[in-house]
C-alpha cells in the first residue's frame, strides 16, 4: 500500500470510528507498527489528528452532561460512511451534541431502497428530526424524497439540490453547491493558460453539477470543455489505468493541457501516470482535483476544490435543530430554508498560482 493510500485510509477510519489502534491498523493493512506511528506523527503535525498511546484519535467534540435525557433525536441517513459523509456527519454531530440532543446514524450504501427502509426506521423510532443525504436526485428517484415531504418529524435533505422538483421550497435543504465548485475550478485553470479543459469524472450525483460549473466558465471565454466518464469504483483497476494513460497520451500531443477529476483518488493516480510518462506537472498537464479529501497527500501536492463537508453538516442540524424547537413551543411556520454553501480552491503544486 502506498504511503498516501494509507494515511487516508487511516483519516477516513478516524472520521467514522473516532479512534484508531495503531498495531490492529498496521496488521489490516500489511505494514510495521513503526511506519503506521510515523505516519500518525507526520499527520498530527499537520493538525490532522492527535496521538494518544496507542493510536490517535479525531479532534475532540463537546458532550452532552452525563445522566441528561437528549433534549432531542437527531436521525441521520447519508449513502456512505467512509468517503466525503465523514467530515459532513462530523460537522452535524457536533452542532447536534453542543445543543444537548442526540444523533442516530444510519448509511445507506447508495441503495435508494435500503434509504426509505432506514428512514422508516428512524421515523418508527419516535426520531424528533431528519438530516438526509438521498442516494439521488430528486428528479431521478421521486419516492425518497415524497416520504420526506410526509414525515412528521422536521427534515433537512442535504446535499441535494430541489430545483426542478415538486418538492422546491417545501423541504429545507443545505448543499455544498458544486456546480460553483466546478467554476471556480475551470476558472483557476483559464487564469493559468490553460485552454484545452477536460472534465474526468465517475458517475454520482456530484458530476453533472462540477461539469456544468466548468462548462459555464469555458462557455464564457469562447472555448468547450471536454468531458470523460470514468469507470465506476468497483471496475477492475485495468479499466480505470487505461482511461487515465488515454488523458495522459493526448497531453503528451498538446491535445489537453489542464484537466478536473473527481475525486481525488484518481486525481493521484492521474499525476502518478503522468510522472511515469515523463510529462511535467503542471507545465505539461495541470490538474485540479475535486473533494480535497486527500489531495494535500499525493507525491505532487494537488490542487483542489474543497467543499466545505463539515459546514454543510453542522448547518443542517443547526437549522433542524431550531425547527424541532419551534415545533416545541408551537412557534409560527418559518419559511423553507435553501442554503448553498460555496467551495473554496486550495491551490498546490498541480497548477501555477
Amino acid at each position: 500500500m502506498l504511503p498516501t493510500e494509507r494515511r487516508a485510509q487511516l483519516l477516513r477510519e478516524l472520521r467514522v470510528h473516532g479512534t484508531v489502534r495503531t498495531e490492529e491498523f498496521a496488521m489490516r493493512v500489511g505494514s510495521s507498527g513503526m511506519t503506521v506511528r510515523r505516519d500518525l506523527a507526520d499527520l498530527e503535525q499537520a493538525g490532522l489528528l492527535r496521538r494518544v498511546h496507542g493510536g490517535a484519535e479525531a479532534p475532540g467534540e463537546p458532550s452532552a452532561p452525563r445522566g441528561s435525557a437528549p433534549v432531542a433525536t437527531i436521525g441521520m441517513v447519508v449513502p456512505s460512511a467512509s468517503y466525503y459523509f465523514p467530515d459532513v456527519i462530523r460537522g452535524a454531530q457536533a452542532a447536534i451534541t453542543a445543543a444537548g440532543s442526540r444523533m442516530i446514524l444510519a448509511v445507506s450504501e447508495y441503495s435508494p431502497t435500503r434509504e426509505r427502509e432506514q428512514i422508516t426506521r428512524l421515523l418508527d423510532r419516535g426520531v424528533d428530526g431528519l438530516l438526509v443525504a438521498p442516494a439521488s436526485h430528486a428528479t431521478e428517484d421521486p419516492e425518497t424524497y415524497r416520504l420526506l415531504a410526509s414525515a412528521p418529524a422536521a427534515v433537512v435533505v442535504l446535499e441535494r439540490s430541489l430545483d426542478g422538483s415538486p418538492w422546491q421550497g417545501e423541504l429545507d435543504v443545505v448543499r455544498c453547491d458544486h456546480e460553483v465548485g466546478g467554476q471556480r475550478a475551470a476558472t483557476h485553470l483559464l487564469e493559468t493558460g490553460c485552454t484545452r479543459l477536460l472534465v474526468a469524472t465517475r458517475s454520482g450525483p456530484t458530476a453533472p453539477l462540477v461539469r456544468a460549473g466548468a462548462r459555464q466558465v469555458a462557455q464564457s471565454a469562447g472555448l468547450e470543455v471536454e468531458v470523460l466518464t470514468l469507470p465506476p469504483a468497483n471496475a477492475p483497476g485495468a479499466e480505470l489505468h487505461e482511461a487515465l494513460a488515454a488523458i495522459t497520451d493526448r497531453a503528451r500531443t498538446g491535445d489537453v493541457d489542464g484537466v478536473i477529476v473527481v475525486p481525488d483518488e484518481v486525481a493521484i493516480g492521474l499525476i502518478d501516470l503522468a510522472d511515469d510518462a515523463g510529462l511535467a506537472v503542471p507545465g505539461d498537464l495541470a490538474v485540479v482535483a475535486y473533494d480535497d479529501e486527500v489531495a494535500a497527500l499525493c507525491a505532487t501536492p494537488l490542487t483542489a476544490v474543497a467543499p466545505p463537508r463539515r459546514d454543510a453538516g453542522t448547518s443542517s442540524a443547526e437549522l433542524c435543530l431550531g425547527r424541532v424547537m419551534s415545533r416545541l413551543r408551537a412557534d409560527a411556520p418559518r419559511a423553507w430554508s435553501s442554503l448553498a454553501l460555496s467551495p473554496v480552491l486550495r491551490v498546490r503544486g498541480t497548477t501555477t498560482s
